[in-house]
């Protein structure tokens, strides 16, 4: 049985991946206006990649205040936010008056709203299942995200060569609003919330790390996630770059290889949703996946045909989504949950801090040198850094 038995989850399940399809047409369709504009890689991918800073950057802020918000109320705001956001950005093309400034205000603006709204969607899903569907639950809330990689980008791609941008957009903007009355009508279980005021702000973020750092398991898991997510993970979020310097395919290329890196993504978060109980040594496989991812990473540097490089990033989209679920559904079974939207903040600001940083890094070294070689180093850097960290901080007890 998985979480998709249940009613309330199921209809949740179908209109936030409407709503996710519109995050990534945005998406593709800010990164690659962006590329138009200015051709370089700096400045794609740092406006790529504000979608995803402040999570990173300001997410544990938002995680303790989120523990005691009313999660129904919650969402409804967020959501409305977020939908006008895209209007904004819709209109602004329709004059025909983007330039990066607009694109990078509006994509931080964006990435703010998705920072608050993150630990609210993660500790959403415990309050519409029961706990033996919770596993399930949070796979397919995954998969939810991940097939919308699929779809979103390839649709984007076609709208915008058989039609523009500002249709890209208009659709977009519309996938927001099936998702606002069934968070506004839908049953949610009482949950338990924490005592912390907000003066207490610190001291109850740092006892979400503290609560992290003090089990074996999940500081192992939020290790992986972080090599995973800058040396590996960050590539998928400079593909308008890639497409633009590399492919030179236009928006063609760039739609399929967000598609296939979200397809293989989908493979993961069905793997893991659809097994009603997932099997906690589920950390000693996470290794493995890295290990995959960064080889394969290695590989895209020589990679120049796009249907190569499309096979080559499914199979990076396949390996990090597993680690991040894998390490997502730990915390979720392993930590109290008065703690558990802490915890779960701080393996987000991992995971899109790290691909945040190494993105825009790898971006800026694009400037200077040929974007494949950069490429090719950093999942080099990547598996010497894993090496060191696990020789000096686990002393090779590892798995």
């Amino acid at each position: 049985m998985t979480a998709l038995s249940n009613k309330p989850f199921k209809l949740y399940f179908f209109t936030n991946t409407i709503a996710l399809l519109g995050l990534w047409i945005q998406k593709i369709g800010v990164g690659w206006l962006t590329w138009e504009i200015t051709e370089s890689t700096f400045w794609t991918s740092f406006v790529t990649l504000a979608l995803m800073a402040p999570a990173g950057i300001i997410g544990p802020v938002f995680a303790v205040f989120a523990e005691n918000w009313n999660m129904r109320k919650a969402s409804i705001i967020l959501k409305i936010l977020m939908f006008l956001v895209g209007g904004i950005i819709w209109f602004l093309q329709y004059l025909d008056m983007h330039s990066l400034f607009t694109l990078a205000f509006l994509s931080i603006l964006q990435g703010l709203l998705g920072a608050c709204y993150h630990p609210v969607r993660l500790v959403f899903v415990s309050i519409v299942v029961p706990r033996n569907l919770l596993s399930s639950a949070v796979g397919l809330n995954s998969a939810s995200f991940n097939g919308s990689r699929v779809v979103g980008p390839a649709f984007a791609g076609v709208t915008i060569t058989l039609y523009n941008l500002e249709t890209t957009f208009f659709i977009a903007m519309l996938t927001y609003i099936p998702l606002i009355p069934v968070l506004i009508y839908m049953p949610l279980r009482e949950r338990i919330k924490s005592s912390n005021t907000q003066k207490q702000f610190f001291k109850s973020l740092l006892e979400g790390g503290k609560v992290a750092l003090q089990s074996p398991i999940i500081s192992k898991g939020l290790f992986v996630v972080f090599i995973s997510a800058f040396f590996v993970r960050g590539m998928l979020e400079i593909q308008p770059t890639i497409a633009g310097e590399i492919l030179n395919k236009g928006s063609v290329g760039l739609s399929l290889i967000t598609a296939t890196a979200g397809f293989g993504a989908l493979l993961a978060s069905i793997w893991i949703g659809f097994r009603a109980n997932i099997d906690i040594k589920i950390e000693t496989k996470l290794v493995s996946m890295l290990t995959v991812g960064l080889v394969v990473s290695f590989i895209l540097g020589f990679i120049s045909d796009m249907y190569l490089m499309a096979f080559a990033f499914t199979i990076v989209g396949f390996t990090t989504t597993a680690v991040g679920i894998g390490t997502q559904t730990l915390i979720q079974l392993e930590v109290d949950e008065i703690y558990r939207a802490r915890v779960l903040t701080w393996w987000s600001s991992v995971s899109f801090g790290s691909l945040t940083i190494g993105g825009i890094l790898l971006g800026f070294a694009g400037e200077f040198i040929p974007l494949n070689v950069g490429m090719m180093i950093m999942p080099i850097l990547g598996y010497l850094l894993f090496k060191l960290i696990v020789y000096f901080r686990f002393k090779n007890d590892f798995i």
